[in-house]
């Protein structure tokens, strides 16, 4: 008889359980529904900026200053593994001019934190480079900030750190 009581009571508190979390799940339901379509959004801008940096590279190695114009915001300011700032009319006449060359520019470990029309992307790439005729080859680390703006994602703020060997 004491057995039967405890599987009634504990068959009473799992059919409230039940109940209630049944009721809870259709207001958890919609509330993982959001969360699943915030994760695709994410998901999108991360691969959307991904690819952002690969037309950036590109645009490097082919110099293909209309691009890299539509790359870098009008205020852009980065800062070279010298420690030296340029904004985006210096960069482009760097390219121009011949002065900045990249042969090969491969990405790797690119990782994306965005925060709704803000973004911050971190990564790496190999490349076959020069300077004013000086060779600049080998492994850089780098940030870039990014801001949407008139619905597309432009660099505003970049940081590049020569790997030592």
């Amino acid at each position: 008889m004491k057995t039967t009581l405890c599987f009634a009571a504990a068959a009473c508190l799992l059919a409230g359980t039940a109940f209630a979390a049944d009721s809870s799940s259709m207001s958890s339901m919609s509330s993982m529904s959001g969360m699943s379509s915030m994760a695709s959004k994410t998901a999108s801008v991360q691969n959307e900026l991904v690819g952002v940096e690969a037309a950036w590279s590109k645009a490097f190695v082919q110099k293909d200053i209309a691009a890299l114009s539509s790359i870098v915001a009008d205020d852009w300011v980065g800062q070279n593994d010298s420690g030296k700032s340029q904004n985006k009319a210096g960069l482009l006449a760097l390219v121009k001019s011949g002065a900045l060359t990249v042969k090969s520019m491969k990405n790797r470990d690119v990782h994306v934190r965005a925060m709704g029309d803000w973004a911050v992307v971190q990564g790496a790439d190999d490349e076959t480079s020069s300077f004013k005729g000086k060779d600049t080859s080998g492994a850089y680390t780098w940030m870039d900030v990014f801001a949407k703006r008139g619905g597309h994602w432009v660099a505003i703020a970049s940081q590049v750190t020569k790997v030592s060997k």
